[in-house]
């Protein structure tokens, strides 16, 4: 109740300021409510939001205060894209997964599967995709685009070994987007949905047997703990953004909407890049030692035989996609090549 309570209050007074670009004294700073969802120790509340907060405050000199909330305390994952646009803060961050049935969808492309490897050259390559094909999305939904970014590549923290494909037959498998429940299907899993914040508990409680997540981002939520089998599968690759209300920026003195677009925005992009492409490998390590320890939990790879049949059935939802594309009005075969197109130019080659 007391958690409730704060979020609450803090949503209120966000809400209240929304937009407000404060007037009666030179000296006062523009108030920027950034609303986190993932918890305080999270890597990239540490190593992203925590010094991008430090470098706003520092490079407008004061005149922009950044108060950053963690854990969720002003909004859900899933309530992201409504908090901004509403106002109950001005900076978020975004899981265009979550909102399939809006435009967003468009940026659904680049969580197809085994399509792109790593943060680095899926930032790249998201980046390209969304500038000829992915502006408009973000205009009809009246937010401001501060940049998009894409994940390390996602493993399977499990309850139980997951060795092959067999192994998940009949267990409850985390779906990470709308278009993750027909390949569980596939698997012969049973897709359960299921947001970041749940999925602990969930995996304590056996309502989940599976959590598909950025090795990253599990040393934060510690999944490892009550899943101690981790499997790399390396699929998928979640595309994130980073977005601001519009009224609010739209408030802002010209030349710190020059500052924000041209350097701030791009920094704190860069610094969540950094933080995934570097942090996998370090996760998977610190990982193995914590097991070792416990003399329980394994990391495990799959050979390149048993992880041929993981990718195989799920061609078909290359081909869904595109068709889902059409089905709303989009040119799906043209986006398709060219989102081909961009992985083979940066040295990627479409699995199918």
């Amino acid at each position: 109740m007391l958690r409730a309570a704060i979020r609450t209050v803090a949503g209120l007074a966000a809400a209240l300021i929304l937009g407000v670009v404060p007037t009666a004294r030179a000296a006062d700073p523009i108030q920027m409510e950034f609303g986190n969802w993932l918890p305080s120790t999270h890597p990239q509340a540490v190593n992203s939001f925590e010094p991008w907060k430090k470098l706003v405050e520092e490079k407008t000199q004061g005149r922009v205060k950044v108060n950053l909330y963690h854990a969720g305390v002003l909004g859900t994952s899933r309530a992201t894209l409504n908090d901004v646009k509403g106002g109950v803060y001005h900076v978020g961050l975004m899981v265009p997964a979550y909102y399939y049935d809006t435009p967003l969808f468009k940026l659904t492309i680049g969580e197809l599967p085994f399509a792109i490897t790593g943060p680095v050259i899926g930032s790249k390559i998201m980046s390209e995709f969304v500038a000829k094909h992915g502006k408009d999305a973000f205009d009809q939904l009246n937010i401001k685009n501060m940049g998009i970014f894409a994940s390390d590549a996602y493993a399977m923290y499990s309850t139980a070994p997951i060795r092959k494909i067999e192994d998940l037959k009949g267990v409850k498998l985390r779906a990470v987007g709308k278009a993750w429940v027909q390949i569980a299907k596939d698997w012969g899993a049973v897709p359960t949905p299921m947001q970041p914040e749940e999925a602990y508990t969930a995996l304590e409680r056996g309502t989940l047997n599976v959590m598909q997540y950025s090795p990253t981002g599990a040393m934060g939520w510690k999944y490892y703990e009550p899943a101690s089998y981790v499997t790399r599968l390396d699929s998928p690759i979640v595309i994130g953004g980073l977005i601001m209300n519009k009224a609010f920026y739209d408030k802002l003195p010209a030349d710190l909407k020059k500052l924000f677009d041209e350097e701030l925005n791009p920094a704190l992009v860069n610094m969540m890049v950094s933080v995934y492409e570097k942090g996998a490998n370090q996760s998977f390590e610190k990982m193995k030692e914590i097991f070792k320890a416990k003399g329980k939990g394994e990391v495990i790879t799959p050979s390149p035989e048993e992880r041929v049949k993981f990718i195989k059935p799920t061609e078909p939802e290359w081909a869904a996609w595109v068709k889902e594309a059409n089905k709303r009005g989009y040119p799906g075969e043209a986006m398709m090549a060219d989102f081909k197109a961009i992985l083979k130019k940066n040295g990627l080659a479409p699995p199918f």
